[in-house]
């Protein structure tokens, strides 16, 4: 945080809070902030220039073992996006053509889960705001709240999820899923729009992931980039399988986090072996096993014959408590 020395910049500081607590008491709407911010996302809307948002990101697995990655998203508004991703062995392509709802996907080994829970939150806390859809009545009005000293507007179910807004800049700034947090900072201006500059995901106190962004307009962009390839899609990695019976999940803790585990599945579609390729929080590893343990998938098929194969599934732990824990 900037320390003011100057006088007159200490007093323009200090009608900036009060004009910013004013704005706190005002607009305690949660579906009003909420519809703000997602207006001023990049990407959000054909007001949109063109642009290139690049993150840099530090990727921390089940063990604490670090590695690195890079996120590139492409934006021709109302035509065009395409998505690069790579981290290690994976890489992933994704173009879209958003006036005829086409998508071409090309990837090399299995998503990092820890890829799976930055796209939940690169735009907006996903879970969390789709947890407050449910619950609307308990969430609409917000109370003005402090992080570090720096004001917050915070709506809040009671029962385990936050999402606080910054009332300066009306942008998402902090989501609370039980024991994880998602926090937002320096926010990076794209025309009449924006993206986050850091992204940080933690698991009670330990961090699953930073992402550092820089974002540029572009005027024109290579050949080719945005354009669909002749060659045909491959199949996204969740169409490699069909579950067709499941049993549910035990969801009595109160935490949150995702888990990636690998299954082998025999002709008769039944799990025969399960194991843990990564989660973000060790609590939920005996819930994901026992949960994939007992699932039965369609049978595979090759030459008209049921074949055993293996696959690897995403699984998200999210309990949805009423009231008050």
């Amino acid at each position: 945080m900037l320390r003011f020395v100057n006088a007159l910049v200490l007093i323009v500081a200090s009608l900036a809070v009060v004009r910013a607590h004013a704005q706190i008491m005002q607009n305690t709407n949660y579906e009003q902030e909420l519809r703000h911010a997602q207006s001023l996302l990049a990407g959000a809307t054909a007001t949109d220039i063109s642009h290139h948002a690049h993150y840099d990101l530090k990727l921390y697995d089940r063990d604490g073992h670090e590695s690195t990655g890079t996120y590139d998203i492409y934006r021709d508004p109302t035509h065009f996006q395409r998505t690069d991703i790579k981290v290690g062995e994976f890489q992933f392509t994704r173009i879209s053509s958003l006036t005829d709802h086409v998508e071409w996907v090309h990837y090399t080994g299995q998503m990092p889960l820890k890829i799976v829970d930055f796209e939940r939150v690169m735009d907006i806390p996903e879970a969390a705001v789709n947890r407050f859809s449910k619950e609307l009545e308990t969430v609409r009005q917000m109370q003005p709240q402090q992080l570090q000293g720096a004001p917050l507007l915070c709506a809040n179910d009671n029962a385990g999820t936050a999402i606080c807004f910054n009332p300066m800049i009306r942008l998402f700034s902090y989501a609370q899923m039980f024991n994880r947090t998602i926090m937002y900072d320096q926010w990076l201006p794209i025309g009449l729009h924006t993206v986050p500059g850091t992204i940080r995901i933690y698991e009670d106190k330990k961090l699953l992931l930073e992402a550092t962004g820089t974002v540029e307009a572009v005027k024109t962009f290579p050949d080719h980039l945005l354009e669909i390839p002749d060659t045909p899609s491959q199949p996204s990695p969740d169409s490699d399988y069909k579950i067709v019976k499941s049993k549910p999940m035990d969801l009595s803790e109160s935490r949150y986090g995702n888990i990636q585990v690998a299954v082998s599945i025999d002709e008769k579609g039944r799990t025969t072996k399960e194991s843990i390729i990564d989660s973000d929080d060790k609590h939920l590893d005996g819930v994901a096993r026992k949960y994939a343990r007992d699932l039965v998938f369609e049978p595979r098929l090759k030459d008209g014959q049921p074949v055993p194969f293996d696959t690897v599934i995403y699984l998200e732990y999210y309990p949805f408590f009423l009231g008050s824990q």
